[in-house]
């Protein structure tokens, strides 16, 4: 199931013009320079396509203003009480997504780990599911929104990416980056509705 959640993913960001091994890169490179410049570019390329809700520049990090998605993948401006005329409502098992963006130290150089936030409403349920990013019941998509950001936010910092002796990107860090510290909404929260016509 989860190689059907990386697969979908593929397709996604080739749709968006990246490939697997440019998304790749860009979540593995590592950077040098001042902190406060790498933070400034990172919110330059994330302000691009989202709101920011949190931006705390003294922790290095951010979180966009969530989104509503169908199952599908679609823009929703709806949210779980909106109901029209004909008694439509958010389609069951649409997913709320917001994405912490953060610039963390590795070793004497810097990396940026980008995490989705991701809660799923379920029409038999009064309160929001918070789900992980493994989560094998997530369609591919969700991962493709990190990775595209990821993939976006690199292009914004290149110029202070460092190369190894032949010109490649550095070796991809032996640790896991540490959980971005901008606080995600309490467990089974109500999430906000996006702003009419937000990018995607």
């Amino acid at each position: 199931m989860r190689n059907l959640i990386l697969t979908a993913s593929v397709f996604a960001l080739a749709a968006c013009g990246h490939s697997g091994k440019d998304v790749a890169m860009a979540k593995q490179a590592r950077y040098s320079g001042d902190k406060l410049q790498l933070f400034a570019g990172m919110k330059e390329a994330v302000e691009k396509n989202y709101k920011i809700d949190v931006s705390d520049e003294t922790k290095l990090g951010l979180k966009t203003t969530s989104r509503w998605y169908t199952p599908e993948g679609l823009v929703s401006n709806w949210t779980p009480s909106d109901v029209d005329t004909r008694g439509h409502k958010l389609p069951d098992r649409s997913l709320n997504i917001s994405l912490v963006a953060q610039v963390l130290p590795e070793n004497d150089n810097w990396i940026v780990h980008v995490e989705p936030i991701i809660l799923r409403f379920n029409a038999s349920q009064p309160k929001l599911e918070p789900v992980r990013l493994d989560d094998p019941s997530l369609p591919g998509f969700v991962v493709g929104k990190s990775d595209e950001l990821a993939f976006d936010i690199n292009k914004r910092l290149k110029q202070f990416e460092v190369k190894s002796a032949g010109g490649n990107i550095a070796p991809a860090p032996t640790a896991p980056a540490p959980t971005p510290e901008v606080a995600p909404p309490a467990e089974g929260s109500a999430a906000p509705a996006p702003a009419a016509g937000s990018a995607q």
